[in-house]
């Protein structure tokens, strides 16, 4: 061993010069490596003319069985609504059915009632999955 020469140590391997690459021919050494730095979570932000909405009453996992007895029973004040997190919809139908009720016309109670039955059949109809995608994660409010 030279004296110049520091000793090697078992983690260093020795390093092996390499010839540099001839024209038209490939590089010896592997490319580097790179490490992709870690991403931040993107989060997407509600669009401009989408509606959002609150969970509604209770648990965020909405069922469709509750939402169809309350179609049936207390549709026409717009129950059912208020329990998949439409308010602005439910309270429609609670103002236009109380408003019925006050001037003893009767006529805009009975078209909520017809409206909560067509709403009831399309909950009974829809699957599982269906009533989740359509009324659950997205949004329509009427039928």
């Amino acid at each position: 061993m030279n004296e110049n020469q520091a000793p090697q140590t078992p983690e260093q391997s020795p390093v092996v010069p390499t010839p540099p690459a001839q024209a038209g021919q490939a590089p010896t050494q592997p490319p580097p490596t790179y490490q992709v730095p870690p991403q931040q979570q993107y989060y997407a932000q509600p669009q401009a003319n989408t509606k959002t909405r609150t969970p509604g009453i209770g648990s965020a996992q909405k069922e469709k069985w509750p939402a169809v007895i309350l179609a049936f029973v207390l549709g026409w004040l717009g129950m059912h609504k208020f329990y998949l997190g439409y308010k602005s919809e439910g309270l429609v139908m609670l103002l236009v059915s109380a408003i019925g009720l006050i001037c003893t016309v009767g006529v805009a109670t009975s078209v909520m009632v017809v409206i909560a039955i067509v709403e009831a059949v399309k909950y009974i109809t829809s699957t599982e999955e269906d009533f989740e995608q359509t009324y659950v994660k997205g949004y329509k409010g009427w039928f």
